[in-house]
Order: structure tokens, then C-alpha cells, then sequence
């Protein structure tokens, strides 16, 4: 027979679900639990909840997105190197190349 998780630890992985927190990151919040006992768990509590957040995170913010789709659109960034440059202004260290998958 299997032996449930402290009453503490299933208290913590409760609360990350609710919150809607990544497998990954609840992983790294409670030491020594897998990603199939969160699912259990996720199932037995929580059965009408969708699926978690997954995939990369974009480094680029949508507010950032439209404030370069609008600044190309009105001419002030008129070239790809233009809109390279503002990024790494901003921080974001990027490829030349990375600047055709903005949309």
C-alpha cells in the first residue's frame, strides 16, 4: 500500500494548484514530490480544473509587442536593427533573427 504525503505537504500543494502555479515550480517548492503525485493529487481535488500553465515563458511582454508593432507602424523603429536595438535598451539580449517572430 502506498503512503499518502504529510498532511502539511498536501496543504502546500493545494494552495500552489489553487493558484495556478506550473508543475515545475511546485516541484521546486515542495521538496521530493514528482510530477505524477501533483497530477494525482490535482485530479482527486481539483477534477473540473484545465490543464496548467506549460511552455516558455516569452521574454517579451505584449505591451511591449504592440509598443513596437505601433512604433513600426508610425516610422519611429524603421528597421529590424532599430527594433533590435530598443530590446537590448530594454534588456532583452535577442538574436537579429528573433526580431521576425515578434508579431
Amino acid at each position: 500500500m502506498v503512503r499518502s504525503l504529510p498532511l502539511d505537504v498536501q496543504d502546500n500543494i493545494k494552495s500552489l494548484l489553487k493558484s495556478g502555479h506550473s508543475y515545475s515550480f511546485i516541484i521546486k517548492r515542495v521538496p521530493g514530490v514528482k510530477k505524477s503525485t501533483i497530477s494525482d493529487y490535482k485530479r482527486r481535488w481539483f477534477p473540473n480544473m484545465g490543464p496548467l500553465k506549460s511552455g516558455r515563458r516569452s521574454e517579451i511582454t505584449a505591451t511591449t509587442k504592440s509598443y513596437i508593432r505601433r512604433s513600426v507602424i508610425t516610422g519611429k523603429l524603421k528597421t529590424g536593427k532599430d527594433v533590435q536595438r530598443y530590446l537590448c535598451d530594454l534588456g532583452c539580449a535577442i538574436g537579429y533573427c528573433f526580431n521576425r517572430k515578434i508579431k
